[in-house]
């Protein structure tokens, strides 16, 4: 066994410490940590901050301009996609303002494809 007060082995039938002098146990039971319930805390909802997303409202602006050039006046409507889309793009918003961007464009080379053919249909009728 060993001295609780000064740390030193002393023989298991001894009362007194031999270095110090502390009186000792005749019985010294097993040290036993007490029970500690463990700490719990109460359920709490996760507190949700917002996530800045700039640019946004470009990038839906984009997509829905680019939609709409497909079917209503795509010179106005698909450049100022184009703008918006860029705008985004140059923000940080990658996913909405490239979509934004390439219907945009397809609105307007669609609209370009459809002018030519026209022009040869025109011509072709002799007008």
């Amino acid at each position: 066994m060993f001295c609780p007060k000064c740390g030193t082995n002393v023989p298991d039938n001894s009362m007194n410490c031999p270095t110090c002098g502390q009186p000792l146990a005749t019985q010294q039971q097993p040290y036993q940590q007490p029970y500690q319930q463990p700490y719990q805390q109460p359920y709490q909802q996760p507190y949700m901050v917002p996530v800045a997303q700039p640019g946004k409202g470009f990038a839906i602006a984009s997509l829905i301009l680019g939609i709409i050039s497909f079917f209503f006046f795509p010179i106005v409507t698909g450049t100022l996609g184009i703008i918006f889309g860029a705008v985004a793009k140059n923000k940080g918003n990658g996913g909405l303002s490239t979509a934004g961007l390439v219907l945009s464009i397809l609105g307007i080379v669609l609209w370009l494809i459809m002018l030519i053919f026209l022009q040869g249909v025109v011509s072709s009728l002799g007008f």
